[in-house]
């Protein structure tokens, strides 16, 4: 059995997820960060994506999927906590709701100038809506 080590998933609200995971897979501003126990401790900002962890659960393991807004991931030897401004699971996505957002996000962007905060705010927007569509298959 491979090692595993506690994880948080948190958003505003809630705590989105609590327990055990072999790996926690976010996306970070970077690109893919993967982490797994005993990991050198790191911390990032994370874009919206969707949010992936091999958790233990039941005495079996399972793949835990969420789409996630911005935040920030913190991994420590012992811990992986990440703070997210929202985070949707599977089953709680809205494909008609996304799909409405995405398209509004996409007409604001246009009026819009590359490279400003008002850009890059409506940017967040399209991501999230986007992992949410990926997410629901």
């Amino acid at each position: 059995m491979a090692k595993t080590i506690p994880f948080k998933l948190i958003t505003p609200t809630a705590v989105a997820y609590e327990g055990e995971a072999e790996l926690v897979i976010a996306v970070g501003t970077e690109g893919e960060e993967g982490i797994l126990a005993l990991h050198a401790p790191f911390l990032t900002a994370l874009r919206p994506g969707v949010l992936r962890a091999n958790v233990h659960e039941g005495g079996g393991s399972k793949r835990l999927e969420f789409a996630t807004g911005q935040g920030f991931m913190q991994a420590l030897p012992d811990r992986v906590t990440v703070l997210v401004d929202e985070a949707v699971s599977r089953d709680r996505v809205d494909v008609a709701a996304a799909r409405a957002e995405l398209e509004a996000a996409l007409d604001r962007l246009k009026s819009l100038q590359p490279q400003t905060a008002e850009y890059a705010r409506e940017q967040a927007v399209v991501d999230f809506a986007q992992a949410k569509l990926a997410l629901a298959g």
